[in-house]
């Protein structure tokens, strides 16, 4: 396999596994350049740059002759070079960023070669990073949402069109449709938002931010993903959420092909670590009773109450799987008042009046026991 961190542009264009992939997307090629993406975000610009020139040559394969797309390669790296010469005079804005779509229509005017190369270079010289998928969809759909930019100190309320409520933070923005369509309901996250949603199995709900996609039917659910952050976060409070990595080529609502989303439950999260691309389940820093509202201690007494019954209580009071051997702790019992304790200090005290010890393990918490007998 050639090593494609050090290809140019030309010689992506002109790589014929590369074409394979852009043309035909057969499963093992877009698994591998989806992974590829993963492992080298540096590249995103380079490869969409690319992949858009080869579909659009494509489209144009009869009219143009090899000879001519060979030429078009060579033009797009004068044209890349003329930018860069460009930038460097301030004083001197670029067509392109002024002009939009405009300057591409005028080049392409003149011959059909020529605008095809001017297409690819709009592109390569668009931001198609990760950071820039919210503001790329924003301006596609332009007209059809509205946004909402919370510019004070406090939280702001937001009413969906659905019905659901959106608690949006200082510093952060959302984007939505005036008018959910019937199959699904989307939004877009830009920091963070507490998210209280209207439950409509037949129309799920999508929140996509610039690192994660979350989807939902109906539950509460937090969502934190600012743009400089190392870390993008799903906290979930009710319901069950899947979240999944937005894809580095746009494609939103899409899972990539090597990596299975993520279900979480209450007290769990994912967090997405931007540095080394991981996405990662657990249990919250402090859970909290699914029953009780925040803030207010949760009463649980126990009188020569079996372990594995206290154990059992939990697990309901808290919506968190705690796995033991029954066997073992057949005959630990417990006498205890619980009130206004954490879930892990009362883990903390269980383990320490049974011998015993636990561990969270992927948003699961284990206990480990010699027994009581």
């Amino acid at each position: 396999m050639p090593d494609y961190t050090t290809y140019t542009f030309e010689e992506l264009v002109l790589d014929d596994q590369f074409r394979r992939w852009v043309l035909k997307n057969a499963p093992t090629d877009q698994a591998f350049w989806t992974e590829w993406l993963q492992r080298n975000p540096d590249k995103v610009d380079l490869v969409l740059a690319a992949r858009q020139f080869v579909s659009q040559m494509q489209q144009a394969q009869e009219e143009l002759s090899d000879e001519e797309f060979t030429s078009e390669v060579a033009r797009i790296r004068i044209n890349r070079q003329k930018a860069q010469d460009l930038d460097e005079l301030q004083s001197v804005p670029l067509p392109v960023r002024h002009t939009g779509w405009g300057w591409v229509r005028i080049a392409a005017a003149i011959t059909l070669v020529v605008g095809l190369g001017t297409m690819a270079f709009f592109y390569w010289r668009t931001p198609t990073t990760p950071i820039a998928v919210y503001q790329h969809t924003i301006e596609q759909q332009a007209g059809t949402l509205q946004e909402v930019h919370n510019t004070s100190n406090a939280s702001q309320l937001v009413r969906l069109p659905d019905g659901s409520k959106v608690t949006l933070y200082k510093g952060s923005k959302i984007s939505f449709p005036r008018k959910f369509t019937a199959q699904q309901r989307e939004v877009f996250l830009v920091g963070e938002a507490f998210f209280d949603v209207v439950r409509r199995p037949k129309q799920p709900f999508m929140v996509y931010t610039n690192q994660l996609t979350t989807q939902v039917l109906g539950t509460s659910f937090t969502v934190r993903a600012y743009p400089n952050d190392k870390e993008a976060k799903v906290i979930v409070k009710t319901g069950k959420v899947s979240v999944f990595k937005t894809r580095l080529d746009g494609k939103l609502g899409e899972m990539t092909g090597s990596e299975p989303a993520l279900i979480l439950t209450p007290n769990q999260q994912a967090t997405y670590q931007t540095s080394g691309l991981q996405l990662e389940r657990s249990l919250v820093a402090l859970p909290e009773p699914l029953s009780t509202p925040a803030g207010q201690p949760q009463s649980l007494s126990f009188e020569h109450t079996p372990v594995v019954t206290v154990f059992k209580k939990l697990e309901a009071a808290y919506g968190i799987e705690i796995n033991y051997d029954a066997d073992l702790l057949a005959d630990c019992e417990l006498t205890a008042e619980f009130g206004a304790e954490s879930l892990f200090e009362k883990l903390d005290l269980i383990c320490r009046a049974t011998e015993s010890r636990y561990e969270v393990v992927d948003a699961q918490i284990v206990v480990y026991s010699k027994g009581c007998r």
